[in-house]
This record gives structure tokens, C-alpha cells and sequence, in this order.
């Protein structure tokens, strides 16, 4: 019994540990290699400092910079943040094209890959959302972009023609590389500083995307819902009932609230799967997960929130994030094995209904 609640504990760990762990380790062996700091502790591990030391050829303003931005997204994947993934890709990519280009075909560039393949398989892992943390880490990435382009300008200013050798001329061509205008009047000459340029270029291109997706990107969605969906009701919702899930128990439970004309609107990963015709009621397809979500379907002002995932972890997410955007509403979520129950209520769940 208590190897099956290890290995409980250990399941809602992944992905986000493991993986969060490595990025921020490669993270850490860019900033140790920017500052000239020794690594001998992680010398024999090849492939991950190989990871941290992709960029080298860049110089070491550009390791501290992109290693900080690793280190910023591994600790964002801790948190299941989308827009920390994404980030982490990007740079993923970055790094791997550079170790092609420069035709490094290592431990390092296969763990690159490994590590861009497991992120995509489970990216529906990393879907939350929130304005203050989206906020957070947009500003701070995009800062250290500026802050990378300018202190890397000037580093590698004799590689630009004309020089680069002031603070005007840094920040001059890093908003006009940033910006894609490219006016031409200055123009990077040598190997090192053309390399600076196509990075800089990659990672503020993935960086402003990020950002704008990740803060605009829920509210662009949920008005394009309105739009194109006729059927949505547009009243304010009060003193409901949110159910999230489409499985058995959540179609159960909506049966019985539709017989006795409980007011409720329930949340669903995919509404095809929510079978058509069987009882009316309103149907937002989404994550339940992300907040955005919730706050769409008036979390604010529900009286209780049925986690019905059929994944416990996920309903585990749902109880602590409904408990923070609302610790007033009581939270029931399903438990699909009597060994998650300690954990859902843990997360916040103030009942736990095992099947």
C-alpha cells in the first residue's frame, strides 16, 4: 500500500518536474560557463552541459542572458505555465540549430531533440494561465531580450561595420533587428557577430510571440467563441454550479442536475464528446485547468465546483486552482482510485467522492 501511494505521488509529478529539472540545470551550467566559473562538479555529465554550453560560440553575455532565460523557464515549467513552454522550445530550437550549424552532432544536440520531442508530446501538460504570471514572465523575458541585444552589441561591436561602441548605437540596432526593419546601415561582419544577429533575431521573435499569446491569447479566444458561437448564453451567471469534465460520472451528475432544474454549465476538453441531444444544458469546451476558463464561466460568483476529470491529477489542478480564484465556492472532485484521495484534498477539495 505504501509503494502504490509513492508511485501516486511520484505520477503527479510528471511531466513538469523531470523536465523543469533539466532546463534549469542547463540553464545554470550557461550562467556557471558565462562567468567563467568552473564545472568540473558536471563534467562527466556530457550531454547536459553540453545543453548549457551550446551557445558559446556567442560569447559569454549571450550564455548569462539565455541561460537566466532557461533557468526563468524551467521554473515556470514547475508550474505547468504555457507560456514557459513555449519559451523553453524556443530556445530549445535555438540551441539545437546552432549545434547543426555548427555541425556538433554530440550527446548534447540528440538530448536537444529528446527534450523538444518529449515537450511536444506533452504539452497539454503546460496549459496554465494566468494575467499576473503571463504578465511576469512576458515582461521579464522580453527585458532580458533587450538586455541581451545591447550588452551583446557592444561586446562584439568591432564585428559590426560600422563598430558598435556606444550605448546609442546598441540600442539602435537592437530595436531595428528586433523590430525586423533592417535598414542595413549596420551590418555584422564576422562569424561571431552574424551569429549574434540570427539569435537575436530567433529568440525576440519566439519571446514577443510568446507574450502577445500568452496575454492576449485567452481573451482573443473566448471572443471569438462569442462571436462564432450563436447558442452561448450571455447571462451573468451567479450562485452556480461549475461541473468539469465529460466521462461518465460528469454526465451523470449533469443528468441528475437537469432533472431537478439545477442551474450549472459545464466545462468539456472536447465537446464531441459530450453526447449530442441528450440533455440541453450550456457546454464550454476548454481546459478546466486554465484559468481563463473558469473565469469565463463566472467562477467568481459559482456557489461549487465538481472536478469529474477522469484523470486525478488533473481534477487535482482544477480543486487548487478553483480554491484560488474563488476560496469561497466548495470544490467536490472524483476520485478514480482511493489512493488520490489524500491528494485531492490536499489540493484543496473539501469533499472527495471515490466511485
Amino acid at each position: 500500500m505504501k509503494l502504490d501511494g509513492v508511485k501516486g505521488r511520484l505520477m503527479a509529478l510528471w511531466p513538469q518536474v523531470p523536465l523543469a529539472l533539466i532546463i534549469i540545470f542547463a540553464g545554470a551550467v550557461g550562467l556557471l560557463e558565462g562567468f567563467n566559473l568552473p564545472l568540473t562538479a558536471f563534467q562527466h555529465v556530457k550531454a547536459l552541459n553540453g545543453l548549457g554550453q551550446s551557445l558559446n560560440v556567442l560569447g559569454g553575455t549571450a550564455q548569462v542572458i539565455l541561460g537566466s532565460m532557461l533557468a526563468v523557464a524551467g521554473i515556470g515549467l514547475l508550474r505547468r505555465f504555457s507560456f514557459a513552454w513555449t519559451l523553453a522550445v524556443w530556445l530549445l530550437i535555438i540551441t539545437a540549430g546552432v549545434g547543426i550549424a555548427r555541425k556538433e552532432f554530440g550527446p548534447s544536440l540528440w538530448l536537444q531533440i529528446a527534450l523538444l520531442g518529449v515537450l511536444w508530446g506533452t504539452r497539454r501538460h503546460f496549459t496554465r494561465r494566468t494575467v499576473l504570471a503571463s504578465l511576469m514572465f512576458s515582461l521579464s523575458s522580453i527585458v532580458a531580450v533587450l538586455i541581451y541585444g545591447i550588452v551583446g552589441s557592444l561586446v562584439l561591436g568591432k564585428g559590426f561595420r560600422p563598430p558598435i561602441d556606444d550605448l546609442n548605437n546598441a540600442v539602435y540596432y537592437t530595436i531595428v533587428t528586433l523590430s525586423t526593419v533592417g535598414y542595413g546601415d549596420i551590418v555584422p561582419v564576422t562569424t561571431e557577430a552574424r551569429w549574434f544577429a540570427i539569435s537575436l533575431l530567433a529568440v525576440g521573435l519566439g519571446v514577443f510571440a510568446s507574450a502577445i499569446a500568452s496575454t492576449l491569447g485567452p481573451k482573443i479566444s473566448l471572443e471569438f467563441q462569442r462571436l462564432f458561437n450563436p447558442k452561448e448564453k450571455r447571462m451573468e451567471r451567479k450562485n452556480h454550479i461549475i461541473l468539469a469534465g465529460e466521462g461518465a460520472v460528469a454526465r451523470n451528475v449533469a443528468r441528475e442536475f437537469k432533472r431537478r432544474g439545477v442551474e450549472f454549465v459545464q466545462i468539456a476538453a472536447s465537446a464531441s464528446r459530450v453526447p449530442a441531444g441528450e440533455f440541453e444544458h450550456e457546454i464550454v469546451e476548454g481546459d478546466a485547468t486554465n484559468d481563463a476558463v473558469l473565469r469565463s464561466v463566472g467562477i467568481g460568483r459559482a456557489r461549487m465546483v465538481i472536478a469529474a476529470r477522469e484523470d486525478d491529477g488533473e481534477n487535482a489542478f482544477i480543486a487548487l486552482i478553483a480554491k484560488d480564484l474563488n476560496s469561497q465556492a466548495q470544490v467536490l472532485a472524483v476520485a478514480s482510485s482511493i489512493l488520490s484521495i489524500r491528494r485531492l484534498k490536499l489540493a484543496g477539495a473539501d469533499i472527495v467522492f471515490s466511485p
